[in-house]
């Protein structure tokens, strides 16, 4: 965990897990912090070289996790997005994204 985007992540995410409900904050802190690493892992240098990519490689090789799990990555991630001021959010898992659309009427 001595690679630069951890550390950029980690400080990042330091002001979030001071507020609202600490358990859950520092567990999407260890969340956020692990897809730092997976990225760093991949070869991505800086925060601002995270993207959709990264995700995906994420999302395939963690894709053995139940689907609560998966949701639950996917929330620190968009934790993540909204820190690090990137538009939008970032893909969801393909596990959970079908289902999501059948019963959210606005998505069809």
């Amino acid at each position: 965990m001595s690679h630069p985007l951890v550390h950029e992540v980690a400080k990042l995410s330091q002001g979030f897990v001071r507020r609202g409900g600490k358990r859950n904050r520092r567990q999407q802190q260890r969340r956020m912090l692990a897809f730092a690493d997976h990225a760093a892992v991949g070869g991505t240098k800086t925060l601002a070289n995270l993207g959709e990519k990264q995700v995906i490689n994420y999302w395939k090789d963690h894709e053995h996790l139940s689907d609560k799990t998966l949701y639950n990555h996917w929330c620190a991630l968009c934790a993540l997005w909204d820190l690090a001021g990137k538009p939008g959010k970032p893909p969801r898992p393909k596990k959970f994204t079908k289902a999501d659309k059948a019963e959210d009427p606005s998505r069809k």
